[in-house]
């Protein structure tokens, strides 16, 4: 009679330990069919670790759950990205960067692609022009050619230049406004009349002698005037922040995270006022 106590071919001996088949690299997280590893999070890690945001990086890589969520993050956007691109027909199939990101010329292209459509129309402008007056409101100022001698007979000689229709030669042309010349020289500026000749006046710097070649009141910039300006501004505001809509859609339809590796501000980790 066999041995109840003997090894057989289907029972193992006590205490002894099966085969092993887990992965050493496990994926973390899957996108669009392209897998990202712990290893790729290490990588990643000691990359940031030597450059600008290694400040942000542990002695022990990305090892902290919140940095390693903060590295499976970027490292989901960029196969995103890379995704998107070859989608749109901006990127061939090997076309990323040794790390595996988009060149910044191309994420610009794909950016520009996305957001072509998004447009600031005039009701949206002229509220913002509306909402932030202080903006548009100009100072009265003061056109001026300037020139600073060493010594008051030279400073003399350039005030006579500029009464006479000259000019110095070496002397500045510009726009003051008050508080950017403090002192006499500036009071005398704002004293003239345009056309008038101001100095020599003596401060720690030299001889001053100015010109008031004319005379910018205060004013509010109309809307008309200052409305190409705040068009460019509410629209690159607006592009990045469709940009970034898309690209969180795209996130949720292409990628599979391991819950451990979530982004701090989903949901499942209870703060989603995250915010970058």
């Amino acid at each position: 009679m066999a041995d109840p106590g003997a090894a057989t071919a289907d029972r193992p001996v006590a205490g002894a330990t099966e085969p092993s088949h887990r992965d050493p690299d496990p994926p973390i997280a899957d996108v669009a069919g392209r897998p990202i590893r712990l290893s790729d999070v290490e990588r990643r890690a000691d990359e940031l670790r030597r450059g600008p945001r290694g400040k942000h990086i542990p002695p022990d890589g990305g090892s902290s759950p919140e940095i390693r969520r903060w590295i499976v993050r970027e490292l989901v956007t960029d196969v995103v990205l890379a995704h998107e691109a070859r989608a749109a027909g901006l990127l061939p199939p090997e076309g990323t960067g040794p790390d595996g990101r988009l060149p910044p010329a191309m994420i610009g292209m794909l950016v520009d692609r996305v957001t072509a459509d998004v447009t600031v129309d005039e009701t949206t402008a002229r509220s913002f022009y509306q909402r932030n007056q202080d903006r548009y409101r100009r100072s009265e100022a003061r056109r001026i050619r300037h020139v600073i001698r060493a010594d008051e007979a030279a400073a003399r000689d350039a005030a006579d230049r500029f009464a006479s229709g000259g000019e110095p030669g070496d002397d500045h042309a510009f726009e003051l406004h008050r508080g950017e010349l403090v002192g006499p020289v500036e009071d005398a500026v704002f004293a003239a009349v345009a056309g008038d000749v101001v100095g020599p006046i003596e401060t720690d710097r030299g001889w001053h002698v100015a010109h008031v070649v004319a005379i910018d009141p205060a004013a509010v910039v109309p809307f008309e005037a200052a409305r190409r300006g705040i068009e460019a501004d509410l629209l690159a505001v607006e592009r990045v922040q469709a940009f970034e809509r898309w690209l969180e859609e795209r996130r949720a339809v292409l990628a599979t995270v391991d819950p451990e590796f979530e982004h701090p501000g989903h949901p499942i980790h209870g703060a989603t006022t995250h915010r970058h």
